[in-house]
Parts: C-alpha cells; sequence; structure tokens
C-alpha cells in the first residue's frame, strides 16, 4: 500500500510528484478538484495551493479557500493520520506530503490565522504550519533575485522541496550536495520538485520572479512513532529549521 492513496474524481487530476522509498522517507503529489483517498501506514499534510471547498477526513469537517494561489497569502491545511479515509471536495488546488507512521493521529484543521510567520535576514517571508516533528511542513516566500538557505544553512532533517513560480518564465536555480561530497546546481521550473538528504541546500530566484517554495523536513534517520508527540501548531517549540 501507498503511503497515500488517491482517486481524482472525474473531471479532477491528481500525480505523484516524488515517492518515499527505502532511502527516502517523504513523499509529495499534487492534484486539482474533487477527489477522495485514505493514508496507509502514514501520517499526511494536504495544503491547499488555491481555490475553495472542502476536506473531509475521518470525522473532521473544514471547509478550505480564502486564496487564489500561494503567492497571495497563508492558506488552509489538514493534518491526517495512518489508515484515515478522506475527500476533497469543490475546485481545489492542492499539495500531499506523507511519511511512514503508525502512532494514532487525530486529524486537525490548521486555518490560515493559525499559521506562525516571520521574516528572516534576507527578506524571505517563512510560513510555519507545522512545526513539530516527525514532519515540519511550511511555505517560504522568496524575495525575487535573493538567495534563501545563503550563507550556509545546514540541515539535519530530509527536504522536499515544491517549486511554485508566477510568472510563465521565471526559475530558480537550487544547489545541492550530492553523495561523494561535491555539488551540483539544478535549474528549476514552476511545479518541479527536488529531494535533499541533509546538508547544504541553497536556492536563489530570478530577479523579478515571484517563488514560493512549500516543504516538508522530517529527521534523518528511523524515529520512533511511540516517542514522538503528535504533529500540532499550537506550540512555541520549533524542533526543525525549515529552509530559510
Amino acid at each position: 500500500m501507498a503511503l497515500v492513496n488517491v482517486i481524482p474524481d472525474l473531471g479532477g487530476s491528481f500525480e505523484y510528484l516524488i515517492r518515499a522509498g527505502p532511502r527516502a522517507r517523504i513523499g509529495m503529489a499534487r492534484g486539482r478538484g474533487s477527489a477522495t483517498g485514505s493514508t496507509g501506514p502514514a501520517l499526511a499534510w494536504i495544503a491547499v495551493e488555491g481555490g475553495d471547498g472542502e476536506i473531509a477526513a475521518g470525522t473532521l469537517r473544514a471547509e478550505v479557500g480564502g486564496r487564489d494561489d500561494v503567492f497571495d497569502g497563508p492558506g488552509w491545511s489538514v493534518i491526517v493520520g495512518p489508515k484515515t479515509p478522506f475527500a476533497i471536495r469543490g475546485n481545489l488546488r492542492y499539495t500531499i506530503a506523507g511519511r511512514s507512521w503508525s502512532a494514532s493521529v487525530p486529524p486537525r484543521a490548521i486555518a490560515p490565522g493559525d499559521v506562525r510567520e516571520r521574516t528572516n535576514e534576507g527578506g524571505d517571508t517563512v510560513r510555519s504550519y507545522v512545526r513539530r516533528e516527525p514532519m515540519i511542513c511550511g511555505e517560504t516566500v522568496h524575495a525575487p533575485g535573493g538567495w534563501a538557505s545563503w550563507p550556509r544553512a545546514t540541515h539535519r532533517q530530509e527536504a522536499v522541496i515544491l517549486y511554485r513560480l508566477r510568472e510563465d518564465d521565471g526559475f530558480a536555480v537550487q544547489i545541492l550536495d550530492t553523495r561523494d561530497g561535491g555539488r551540483r546546481a539544478e535549474l528549476v521550473a514552476d511545479g518541479e520538485v527536488r529531494r535533499a538528504r541533509g546538508g547544504e541546500h541553497p536556492v536563489v530566484a530570478a530577479p523579478a520572479t515571484a517563488l514560493v517554495t512549500i516543504w516538508v523536513l522530517t529527521p534523518i534517520g528511523e524515529a520512533r512513532a511511540s516517542a514522538q508527540p503528535a504533529p500540532g501548531t499550537n506550540t512555541r517549540t520549533n524542533q526543525g529549521a525549515p529552509p530559510n
């Protein structure tokens, strides 16, 4: 069974962008329109990129909407625990990230007003949606032409990053550490995703390019579900450093 199984309704679409595996803990997918689904032995985060509708998960029902796209401000999202059915209804565009997890986690809706925002020294705005392990989730609004995670910022988490660019000709450059200790630079376009297995991963947006990254972090190395608190947003503790 996959971490998250989704069947889009007629007229909807759904695509797995990057999958979890033996050496990769986080998977990510994107969809549009109504769909039904369920989690396996996994924890999932559903982030509404834009549109209006409803997300149901277990006994939870949440009317979501209020932003046209990720460039407009914080949005709604929902945490879904293991082995939980869910439904996405309406003209929503959404991202789903998930990782293996077995401990019970009740479904939880995170409203835009609950999202914690801060501006870093480089002028980027970091939106923290889920601030506790085992899965730390958020968005970063990048200053056009500016570097993020530079000067060097080394993270001890695996990160999966989705790039959203507003301009049709916009682009960004992502630098990633390689297994042999070197580095590689990759051109990224709207809707592409990259995985960083720890180390440094600075990114720069092209001048005059509106860039938002949707990112999910999880600790490198095996974590025990029974030893971790349930994810939430009502805490001041930030156990991980998001790309910033």
